[in-house]
């Protein structure tokens, strides 16, 4: 797995367009992958990323080698940062805590309409989270619920607008089943995984 930060240069009008337009900041990001005529190059190289509370800095992560010279020369502030990231199973054993961050969409579909429904209070949102968590391999020591702003964003015209509800989770978790663990890693947690959500970092605890 890779990892890339770029620190976005928010004074370049084409990176004000991409932060006003998640769609757009997605196929910016894409750019960087071979599509190879693939029906959904995201899924298939694992990309993620997420907008850190500094919005000019995001973080990429993926399964094979990004090529980052698409971006132009104003569009960032430095040159991008690339790590490689190797999961190490021995390190990442049942009973290992961690400190975690997550930018997720908690939703659930409607049982009448069938359509998604964003979950507003925080008590729901820690729940759905629960959830995630029981399903794959971790469960939560402590966590902290940070509002952040919905994400907004339009494919084409007379398409409808992208509207995603977002949170910031951050805490303590600790890992009870290490493969799922590291495929909610690898694959990323929850919807809206195109649009900026369901990257899972992980970090020693101090």
């Amino acid at each position: 797995m890779y990892l890339s930060k770029l620190v976005l240069n928010e004074r370049d009008r084409t990176v004000q367009r991409d932060l006003s337009n998640v769609h757009a900041l997605h196929q910016r990001i894409m750019q960087a992958f071979p599509d190879e005529q693939r029906e959904n190059p995201r899924a298939d190289w694992n990309v993620l990323f997420r907008q850190e509370p500094d919005i000019s800095i995001v973080l990429v992560q993926s399964e094979i080698e990004p090529n980052w010279t698409h971006l132009s020369y104003n569009y960032l502030l430095q040159p991008p940062q690339l790590t490689s990231v190797n999961f190490v199973t021995s390190r990442l054993e049942p009973g290992r805590a961690f400190q975690f961050r997550l930018k997720a969409n908690p939703s659930k579909r409607d049982k009448q309409s069938r359509k998604l429904i964003g979950m507003f209070h925080q008590a729901d949102q820690i729940a759905w989270l629960e959830r995630q968590a029981e399903q794959r391999g971790f469960k939560l020591l402590g966590v902290d619920v940070i509002p952040t702003p919905n994400v907004f964003g339009m494919k084409e015209k007379g398409k409808p607008p992208i509207q995603i509800l977002t949170v910031m989770y951050q805490g303590i978790l600790q890992i009870t089943d290490s493969a799922p663990f590291i495929n909610a890693i690898q694959q990323g947690i929850g919807r809206g995984r195109s649009y900026g959500c369901g990257l899972l970092s992980i970090a020693r605890v101090n």
